[in-house]
C-alpha cells in the first residue's frame, strides 16, 4: 500500500474515532433517563450503540462528580454483556463495578455489584458461585435502610432454589417478599405503579412455584389476585397474567386453552428479548405437543432454536426444550433429528443435574456452616451466662424457700381458722333459740356503767324495749343508732347507754355489732341464697354501709374473714 493511501486510511479511522467520541459527548448532554432508554433500546440489536450510551452515562456522571450514577453506568455495561451472553466481558465489568463501589464506599452499590456477579455466574452455569455471591450480598443488604436490594437478592436466591428443586423454600421467600412489598409505604420512587408491577411478577412466580409442587388450586388463587391488580391497559401485566393462566391450563392438560393464552401473551408488550422469544416458542411448542399436533410443535420449537443462538454456557438450561423437540421429531417420523436432539437432551440433562447438585451442595454447606456457627455462639453464650445462671439458681432457691415459708404460714393460718370455725360451730350448736348470743363481746372500757341515777322502772322499760327491737330485727337497719333506739323506747341516750353498759357489759356500738354478726353467722349457715351474695351485698343487708366495715367487725368477733366462713359453711352444708 502506498504512503498516500496509508495516510488516507489513518485519517478515516481518526475521523471515525472523533465522531464516535462526539456522539458519546452529545449523548452525555441528555438526561440519565434518556441515556438509559438508549442503552435498553440497542442492547439486543446494536452492541456498539448500547455500549456507547453506557459510556455516555458514565461521562455525564463523571462531569457531575456523581459516584452513584457513575456506578450505574459501569453496571449498565455489565448488564449489556450479560444480555448478550458475553460472560467473560461481563465478569470483567462486574469486577470493575465491585472495585469502584468498594473504593467509594457505596454500600447499596456494593450489594448491587454482588447481585450482578451472581447473574454473571448463572451465565457461566455456575450456580454454586452465584449462591456464594448472593450469600455475601444478603447480610450487607439487610443493613441498608430500604428493602429493594434485600428483596432482590432474596428473589434471586428463591429462583435458584426453585430451579434446583428446593421449591418449598423458594415459596417461603416469595411469600415473605410479597408481604414486605405490600406493606412498604409509597413514595416518589416506590410508586403505586411500581408496587403493582413488582407484585404481579412476584405472584406469577408464586403461581408457578405451586404448579411445580402440583398444587393447582393455590396457583389459580394467585392468578386471580393478579387479575384484580391489573387493567386492560396494562399490556405487560396482561401478558404476565395470560402466561400464568396458560401454565395452569397446561398443567390441567387443557392444551388448546393453554396455547390460546400463550399466543395472546406473545402479541402483548414485546420486550424484544431473544431469550424471551425462545421461551415463548417453547411454551407454544409444548402446548401443540400436548394437543397431539407434533408437526406444529416441531416447527415452532425448531424455529425458536433457529432464531436464537444457544451459547455453550446456556446448554445446561435447555434439557426440557431438547427433549420436547426430540419427541416431536420422533412423532413426525424424522428419527435422525430425533436422535440428534435426544443426544443433546442427555448431555444437557447431566449438565443441568450438575448445576442442581452444586446448588444443593452449596445450600447444604451453608446449613452446616450456619449450624457450626450457632453451636459456637451457644457455647460462648453458655460460658457468659453460667455465672448469671448460678445467681439465678440461688435467687430461685431463695424464692422457693420464701414461698415454702409463706405456704407454711398459710397452712398454719388455715389450721387456726379451721379451729376457730369449729369453735364457732360449737357456739352455734349451744346457743339459745334466738341465736343472738353466739357472739358476746365484752368491752373493757365502758362509757357509763353506774346506773344508780336510773330508776328501776326505767331500767326495765329500756331492757324490754331492747328485746322488742331485737325481735323486730331493727338492728339490721343502717339508721339504727343510739338516738333512734332511745327515741323508739321512750328514753334518752344517756339512760340507754348506762343500761346497756351495766346489763350487757358492752357499749352501744358493740351491742349492735354483736347482734348483726350473730344474725349474719346464722343466716349464712341456713340460707343458701344469702351465701351467694357478694360481701358488699351481705354487708348492706345486715346494716353496714361498706364491705370493709362489715369485714372488720366480722373478723373482730369471729376471728375469721367472711369469705373463709362462707367457704367452710358450703363444705359442710
Amino acid at each position: 500500500m502506498g504512503v498516500f493511501k496509508k495516510v488516507l486510511l489513518f485519517c478515516f479511522f481518526l475521523n471515525c474515532s472523533f465522531f464516535f467520541g462526539q456522539d458519546k459527548v452529545a449523548l452525555s448532554q441528555l438526561s440519565y433517563e434518556a441515556i438509559s432508554d438508549s442503552i435498553n433500546k440497542y442492547v439486543f440489536t446494536n452492541l456498539p450503540k448500547s455500549l456507547e450510551a453506557a459510556e455516555a452515562y458514565i461521562l455525564k456522571a463523571q462531569k457531575e462528580k456523581n459516584k452513584k450514577k457513575e456506578w450505574e453506568g459501569i453496571s449498565a455495561i455489565c448488564f449489556v454483556y450479560i444480555s448478550r451472553i458475553e460472560n467473560i466481558k461481563a465478569q470483567e465489568q462486574f469486577e470493575k463495578a465491585l472495585h469502584f463501589a468498594e473504593s467509594n464506599n457505596l454500600k447499596e452499590e456494593i450489594v448491587g455489584s454482588y447481585f450482578l456477579g451472581a447473574r454473571v455466574q448463572m451465565g457461566f452455569s455456575n450456580a454454586s458461585k452465584a449462591i456464594a455471591l448472593l450469600d455475601i450480598a444478603l447480610p450487607l443488604a439487610e443493613k441498608l435502610d430500604g428493602v429493594y436490594w434485600r428483596e432482590s437478592v432474596l428473589q434471586f436466591i428463591s429462583y435458584i432454589l426453585q430451579m434446583s428443586g428446593e421449591t418449598q423454600r423458594a415459596i417461603e421467600i416469595q411469600k415473605k417478599t410479597i408481604s414486605i412489598y405490600k406493606s412498604k409505604p409509597l413514595d416518589s420512587v416506590y410508586t403505586s405503579q411500581k408496587r403493582k408491577a413488582l407484585l404481579v411478577d412476584l405472584y406469577s412466580e408464586l403461581s408457578g412455584s405451586f404448579l411445580k409442587i402440583e398444587q393447582a388450586d393455590s396457583a389459580k388463587h394467585y392468578a386471580k389476585i393478579i387479575s384484580t391488580l391489573i387493567t386492560p391497559k396494562d399490556s405487560c401485566n396482561q401478558r404476565t397474567l395470560l402466561k400464568v393462566r396458560a401454565e395452569i391450563y397446561f398443567f390441567e392438560k387443557k392444551y388448546s386453552q393453554a396455547k390460546k393464552n400463550f399466543k395472546a401473551a406473545s402479541k402483548l408488550c414485546d420486550p424484544n428479548l431473544p431469550i424471551i422469544d425462545l421461551r415463548m416458542k417453547y411454551a407454544l411448542g409444548k402446548s401443540a405437543h400436548g394437543e397431539g399436533n407434533f408437526k406444529e410443535a416441531k416447527n415452532t420449537l425448531q424455529q425458536g432454536l433457529d432464531d436464537y443462538n444457544v451459547k455453550p454456557s446456556e446448554e445446561g438450561y435447555m434439557s426440557d426444550y431438547y427433549k420436547l423437540l426430540a419427541d416431536s421429531y420422533k412423532e413426525t417420523g424424522n428419527l435422525e433429528r430425533a436422535n440428534y436432539y435426544f443426544e443433546k437432551y442427555i448431555n444437557t440433562t447431566s449438565e443441568f443435574d450438575k448445576i442442581k447438585s452444586e446448588v444443593k451442595a452449596s445450600t447444604k454447606a451453608q446449613e452446616i456452616e450456619k449450624f457450626k456457627s450457632e453451636l459456637k455462639t451457644l457455647e460462648a453464650e453458655k460460658e457468659e451466662k453460667q455465672t448469671y445462671l448460678n445467681y439465678l439458681f440461688l435467687g430461685a432457691s431463695l424464692i422457693i424457700l420464701a414461698l415454702l415459708f409463706i405456704l407454711l404460714l398459710f397452712y398454719k393460718n388455715k389450721k387456726k381458722n379451721e379451729a376457730k370455725f369449729d369453735v364457732l360451730l360449737e357456739k352455734m350448736k349451744n346457743a339459745s333459740e334466738d341465736s343472738l348470743d353466739i357472739i358476746d363481746t365484752k368491752d373493757e372500757i365502758l362509757e357509763e356503767k353506774n346506773t344508780s341515777d336510773v330508776p328501776e322502772e326505767t331500767k326495765q322499760q329500756i331492757l324490754e324495749g331492747l328485746k322488742k327491737l331485737e325481735k323486730q330485727e331493727y338492728f339490721l337497719k343502717q339508721e339504727c343508732n343510739s338516738y333512734n333506739v332511745a327515741k323508739k323506747i321512750n328514753t334518752n341516750t344517756t339512760y340507754l347507754s348506762k343500761v346497756i353498759n351495766s346489763h350487757y357489759g358492752k357499749n352501744f356500738n358493740t351491742y349492735i355489732n354483736d347482734l348483726r354478726i350473730n344474725y349474719t353467722i346464722v343466716r349464712l349457715k341456713n340460707d343458701v341464697i344469702f351465701r351467694s351474695y357478694s360481701i358488699q351485698s351481705i354487708a348492706e343487708e345486715v346494716g353496714y354501709k361498706s364491705a370493709d366495715s362489715f369485714t372488720k367487725y366480722f373478723k373482730k368477733d369471729t376471728g375469721l374473714n367472711p369469705s373463709f366462713y362462707i367457704k367452710e359453711i358450703k363444705n359442710i352444708a
